[in-house]
């Protein structure tokens, strides 16, 4: 049994530009939209963030307002004065808390519309 040995041939820069050519610019290109796609989502869970932080700022805010009324450092410690904090505090806790379902309700929105925008 005899068995002959071809000439190995090395690789030439042709055959490297067409592997290129063939696999690395398609996957490239798919590797552009997918790290669009992923930026269009970090800046919706960057807007969900600042909305989360809008509310806590408006939670501190009434908290603070809250401890105020209790401690009489407004005025008068009296039960109207304590009603008229609470019905104050209520009223924006009820408005940020709308604010913030409103918002919340406008990112998917936005997040399909980013989405389309890169595609």
């Amino acid at each position: 049994m005899t068995t002959s040995k071809r000439p190995e041939t090395p690789l030439t820069s042709d055959s490297t530009d067409s592997l290129y050519l063939w696999w690395y610019q398609p996957w490239g290109e798919a590797i552009g939209s997918a790290v669009k796609i992923q930026g269009v989502w970090l800046e919706t869970c960057n807007d969900v963030a600042r909305h989360e932080l809008e509310f806590f700022s408006t939670m501190a805010t009434s908290c603070n307002k809250l401890t105020n009324c209790m401690l009489g450092l407004g005025g008068q410690l009296t039960l109207a004065s304590m009603a008229s904090c609470y019905h104050e505090i209520g009223s924006d806790m009820a408005e940020a808390t709308s604010k913030r379902a409103r918002m919340v309700s406008e990112l998917s929105d936005e997040f399909i519309e980013r989405i389309w925008r890169e595609i």
